[in-house]
């Protein structure tokens, strides 16, 4: 019976790390597009090492979940399982592994939106920097193609960090109402 109890608070807690997740995984592949695969620092959260751009995307996810006051409404959430579940009811259902099959599937949703835009310039400067290479052999691409990679990255993380926003207080808005359905499915 602990067990279950446990395993609410393992499930929300999952659902909101999912979140955390995607921004990770999207920070993550815009540092290998800018060429940061190999700057790597210790996140002291997951206990593991994260590109540079990853732990910047998560740090700023952190500000906008405190900022929209995220914390009150995973207590809140917190509140409304005792509501929701009594205590020693938990039962798992088949639409709690599909919903949570389908909320870690929107990991990888989640993480396309915020990155897409980086990645398609950047994949754009990398295609013009193949044109410039074939077109003028005696430049040297790799000596202007690092820092222009670098500062063209940096550039539309910066131009981005306004759609990247609105897309976590969305994901988040939607997080509250994931979780009050997978607590009904329990």
């Amino acid at each position: 019976m602990l067990a279950g109890e446990v395993a609410v608070g393992l499930i929300i807690g999952f659902a909101t790390q999912l979140l955390f997740t995607a921004v990770q995984v999207a920070g993550q592949t815009i540092g290998f597009q800018m060429g940061f695969a190999i700057v790597n620092v210790m996140d002291p959260v997951t206990n593991s090492q994260v590109s540079v751009t990853a732990q910047f995307e998560n740090i700023m996810a952190l500000m906008i979940f405190l900022a929209i006051s995220g914390h009150h409404w995973l207590i809140f959430a917190s509140a409304k399982s005792f509501e929701l579940i009594p205590l020693l009811g938990f039962a798992p259902s088949n639409g709690l592994v599909e919903m949570m099959i389908t909320l870690t599937g929107n990991v990888f949703v989640m993480a396309l939106k915020i990155g897409a835009p980086i990645m398609a310039t950047l994949f754009l400067l990398n295609v013009a920097l193949g044109l410039v290479a074939r077109t003028v052999p005696q430049m040297n691409v790799f000596i202007v193609g690092f820092p222009l990679q670098i500062g063209t990255g940096l550039l539309m993380i910066g131009v981005t960090a306004p759609i990247f926003f609105y897309l976590f207080r969305d994901s988040m808005l939607n997080l509250y109402a994931n979780v009050i359905t997978l607590m009904r499915l329990m």
